[in-house]
């Protein structure tokens, strides 16, 4: 069932670390709340340097597995180890749009031990957009997976899921967060370079982002800002011009959750990067939106070649202290 932009979240958009747009600051909050956030850890956004990537054989650990949903074959991939996680840490992870083989790259360099998706449909976001436009293939993928895992394992049901998606994939996470089922079991998503909209050109001459396809994101982001979610944003500055670029759609984004970027701290390592330097951050809660220069094909596929390292960042986010 649609319907997920409906859902009301309590979020306090005056906590640490939340710079707000100065005509709709709501009340501040206590002492007591401010504090709480105060204490969360900061996520680091990693540099973009231009890493070289290429299929290399026989390095993973674990095996994969081909999952037919819909005349669809996707990848499943078992890192070594996963069927011993505990059973809160029974997470599924789902990756919309690249190479299989480099998407497993990734998750084995981030050391994870979740269970891999790997849904590579071909070009275009409308691929991906029809795929998940039906609010019941969710639900039954995930339970075709989660009686994949216990053939495999015995009894075994999954915790959460957690998606990212590049480029294109972002039209099948567009269409998860307006299905309530999806919605509530996502707990953290990351968008690298993944965000586009249509766009139209107003009287004035200007581009306009489309309003109800930036308002889909709004409430799994405000989820995020009180801290129930986790959503992280990086974009670049690769101009299009049929459609609205990520940078145009982070910009429209943050117009929505009434929050604004900061230039980056100079301090961080990732602003200093010769090629695709940090430039902005917004940052309220557990929502994150990494700005990075950069404005050509290099600089598109440098924020999925360092999918690994947010997700460590997040990780890292999350691991109790002393872990």
């Amino acid at each position: 069932m649609r319907g997920a932009r409906g859902i009301l979240f309590v979020f306090f958009l005056g906590l640490a670390g939340c710079h707000l747009n100065a005509e709709r600051r709501p009340a501040p909050p206590s002492t007591l709340e401010r504090e709480a956030v105060r204490r969360k850890p900061r996520v680091e956004p990693p540099s973009m340097w231009q890493r070289v990537i290429t299929p290399v054989a026989g390095t993973s650990a674990g095996m994969t597995v081909s999952i037919e949903d819909q005349e669809t074959k996707l990848m499943l991939y078992l890192p070594a180890g996963w069927e011993r996680e505990e059973k809160l840490k029974r997470v599924l992870t789902v990756h919309f749009h690249g190479a299989p083989w480099f998407i497993i790259q990734e998750h084995e360099r981030r050391k994870s031990k979740h269970p891999l998706l790997c849904v590579h449909l071909g070009e275009g976001s409308s691929v991906y957009q029809r795929a998940f436009q039906d609010c019941g293939r969710w639900p039954q993928l995930v339970k075709k997976i989660e009686r994949e895992l216990a053939s495999r394992s015995g009894a075994y049901s999954l915790a959460g899921v957690e998606v990212s998606s590049f480029s294109a994939g972002y039209g099948a996470v567009r269409e998860l967060l307006l299905c309530n089922d999806s919605f509530r079991q996502i707990s953290r998503i990351v968008l690298a370079d993944s965000m586009y909209a249509s766009v139209q050109t107003n009287s004035a001459g200007n581009r306009e982002v489309s309003t109800e396809q930036i308002e889909v994101w709004v409430p799994f982001a405000q989820a995020a800002m009180a801290s129930g979610k986790t959503f992280v944003f990086s974009r670049s500055e690769v101009p299009t011009t049929s459609f609205a670029s990520s940078s145009e759609c982070a910009a429209a984004l943050l117009i929505k959750l009434a929050i604004t970027s900061e230039p980056a701290d100079p301090a961080l390592a990732a602003t200093r990067d010769p090629d695709f330097p940090l430039q902005t951050i917004a940052h309220c809660g557990q929502f994150f939106l990494w700005g990075y220069a950069g404005t050509n094909a290099a600089a598109h596929l440098t924020h999925v070649r360092h999918l690994a390292d947010v997700w460590q960042a997040l990780d890292a986010m999350e691991r109790p202290s002393g872990k």
